[in-house]
């Protein structure tokens, strides 16, 4: 219903200033608003399923799986899979899964390095122990490190 087509009460200019609120209320509800210099959303391009004696990894845009055996006694710690990566980290190993290139990558995990955090968000993995920093980029398909610094040591 147009505005001129309102009956003569709605006409009224407080009933159109409410009218035209409901109306910009609704647009906006319904619209997508991010602010200036926000990230571009990454659609979940991946799929992770953990179970007995492996991971399973499926890249939507390779539109394959990939599977990664589990040792008898590798416990799983942490799991993740968010837009373009996936990461599983045992008692032995990280392991990630890049959806954009269709590859795993794994780096060993001593038995001193409970993971403090772990993080699995858009095309990054990453997770921190008391000795080490570590981030699993999609686009690479590679884990990165570092050392943290230690007082004491």
């Amino acid at each position: 219903m147009m505005p001129r087509d309102l009956p003569t009460a709605c006409r009224s200019s407080p009933a159109r200033r409410i009218l035209r609120s409901v109306l910009i209320l609704a647009i906006l509800g319904c619209a997508s608003i991010r602010p200036a210099g926000a990230a571009e959303e990454v659609l979940k391009n991946v799929a992770l399923f953990v179970i007995p004696r492996e991971a399973l990894f499926f890249s939507v845009q390779g539109g394959t799986w990939t599977s990664v055996r589990l040792g008898a006694g590798e416990r799983i710690l942490e799991r993740g899979a968010d837009g373009n990566v996936a990461a599983v980290l045992t008692s032995e190993r990280a392991i990630g899964f890049s959806a954009l290139l269709n590859t795993t990558h794994e780096i060993r995990v001593t038995t001193d390095e409970a993971p403090d955090q772990f993080k699995v968000e858009g095309n990054v993995a990453s997770f921190l122990t008391k000795l080490r920093a570590l981030g699993f980029s999609a686009e690479t398909g590679k884990w990165a490190e570092v050392q943290r610094f230690q007082p004491g040591r």
